[in-house]
């Protein structure tokens, strides 16, 4: 039975015992937009005391699960002058976050093909993680101003911690095995059995989840992580982005290291100020141990951080022009002080995320 659309970019159903949410946006690799984000914590909330509804799954059209959050919706508001959207555009995302990770229903994401930034905090405030062959996850936020957010400081939190600082100051993508190595999916099911999965699932009771997913589990090979731990651990330790670099560089020349490289191009590139406030933040949340609390952090970090000239001007080079040629402000991870991270983490009268 299908219910009202409530747009072109999701699909909302009800089969047997599951309610259906699709990401339909294709064009956007599924980028959730304000009033997407909306739109699901509505339905959530419908569903909530709708007895038909035992469990939610949620899927997607082709290739992407899910880009993240429409990050070129607020560049627009914010060259427009309308500051107030970045507020409401972040408070719509991260309480639908906030709804599904404390829903009373259990709620399955299938994460297949690309799970990006907003993305990845969505799938991870699911109760049940399933991935794909084709699943990459990552959090590029580094690229573009901003910082790893949608409850990254939790579940990277959680990851050792040179593999928490690679993987938001780097962005790398994460195939599944590595995924299931971090605790970010509970199971891999190969591509062409997602349907098929789906369908189980929409037709099993809520008891019965965690015995599907089992069913269809396959094997994702060997994980990538472990093979290269020795150099993350030798280039992330402590907490001086300099030396961190240094070390990379030094390791990229001597060695001629491959990955030692791309750190180093990483940080050499990347914005300096979100690298510096992505490090803080991982020492800020060691006290964080649920989704909403980061979410909570998160919104206010993502006020003060869609206010500084690096978050227009990296979404100008790597998304609206894709020149990937910001001009950051400070330019390189030296000139960027602990008074100005401090000032970002200064989030005194800022509105609360709810």
């Amino acid at each position: 039975m299908h219910l009202s659309e409530p747009g072109p970019y999701l699909r909302f159903s009800v089969e047997k015992n599951a309610g259906l949410i699709c990401l339909d946006r294709p064009a956007a690799l599924n980028a959730i937009n304000k009033q997407m984000a909306l739109a699901i914590t509505a339905q959530l909330q419908a569903w909530r005391d709708d007895d038909r509804v035992g469990h939610v799954v949620i899927t997607s059209s082709a290739k992407a699960f899910c880009a993240g959050g429409d990050i070129r919706e607020v560049h627009a508001q914010i060259t427009q002058g309308d500051s107030d959207f970045v507020t409401s555009f972040f408070r719509a995302e991260y309480m639908m976050d906030v709804t599904v990770a404390e829903f009373e229903k259990p709620v399955i994401a299938l994460a297949d093909g690309l799970v990006i930034g907003g993305g990845a905090g969505l799938a991870q405030a699911c109760q049940h993680v399933v991935i794909s062959d084709a699943t990459r996850l990552a959090m590029p936020e580094a690229a573009i101003g901003l910082f790893p957010d949608a409850g990254a400081n939790l579940f990277f939190g959680r990851c050792p911690r040179s593999i928490a600082l690679y993987l938001g100051l780097v962005g790398p993508f994460l195939g599944a095995a590595d995924c299931l190595l971090l605790g970010l999916a509970e199971a891999m099911v190969p591509g062409e059995q997602m349907a098929a999965l789906e369908t189980a699932l929409t037709g099993c009771e809520t008891e019965q989840i965690e015995s599907v997913i089992e069913r269809f589990r396959g094997n994702p090979g060997a994980a990538h992580l472990p093979q290269i731990r020795s150099v993350l651990d030798h280039v992330f330790t402590g907490s001086d982005l300099v030396a961190m670099h240094q070390r990379a560089n030094d390791l990229a020349q001597i060695k001629e290291n491959r990955l030692a490289a791309e750190i180093s191009q990483a940080l050499a590139t990347k914005c300096p100020m979100t690298h510096h406030v992505y490090v803080r933040l991982l020492e800020t949340a060691t006290h964080i141990t649920t989704l909403p609390e980061a979410l909570a952090l998160d919104f206010q970090l993502a006020i003060k951080m869609t206010a500084r000239p690096d978050f227009v001007e990296g979404v100008r080079a790597v998304l609206i022009d894709k020149t990937n040629d910001a001009g950051w402000q400070p330019e390189r991870l030296e000139d960027v002080s602990s008074a100005m991270v401090d000032d970002v983490f200064a989030t005194a009268g800022l509105p609360a995320l709810r």
